[in-house]
């Protein structure tokens, strides 16, 4: 018989960077952008689907979508 896993307290939470990774982490779920819309929004919004540049913001960082022009250039010593 298996163990369940505790749930996690608001406290524990609190200190998290999203409660909704906090969750997606402690039920080993993949930890990709189309897994947390899917937990985050139950499944309403779509990978595809437009999100206010506002709203994207709240993401956590790996979640977020990031244009070239916002991505840092690679230092001269690597190019």
């Amino acid at each position: 018989m298996t163990k369940r896993k505790a749930v996690m307290s608001a406290d524990e939470l609190e200190f998290q960077d999203s409660p909704v990774l906090a969750v997606m982490k402690h039920y080993g779920s993949p930890l990709t952008r189309d897994e947390y819309l899917a937990v985050c929004y139950f499944g309403t919004v779509g990978p595809d689907d437009k999100i206010p540049v506002d709203v994207e913001e709240t993401f956590p960082g790996q979640f977020r979508r990031v244009t070239l022009l916002e991505t840092p250039a690679a230092p001269d010593r690597i190019q």
